[in-house]
Parts: structure tokens; sequence; C-alpha cells
């Protein structure tokens, strides 16, 4: 399992923000990944179908 993947299925119930953040900072998850699963935007779930924060 990515890190990725590990981070939304754990955030925010079992990982916080920080957690998230020390990804980030360790190389193990990009800014972009880590701004998705913090703000929960996706491609995936906008109607039009962009990416947008």
């Amino acid at each position: 399992m990515t890190a990725k993947k590990m981070a939304k299925q754990y955030y925010p119930i079992l990982w916080s923000k920080a957690r998230i953040e020390a990804l980030v900072a360790a190389g193990k998850l990009s800014r972009e990944d880590a701004d998705e699963v913090i703000n929960g935007v996706t491609a995936d779930n906008r109607k039009d179908g962009t990416y947008e924060q």
C-alpha cells in the first residue's frame, strides 16, 4: 500500500495533519498528494472533473 493510499484511509481518524506533514517532510508523500488528502479534493469528487483547491 502506498503512503497516499494509507493517508487517505487513516486521515483524520488515526493520523493527524501533523502526520501527513511529516510524510511530506520525509519525502514519502508529495505536497500535492498531501493537499488532496487534507482537503479531500480530487477530480473524482468534483462535478466538472477538474482538480481545484
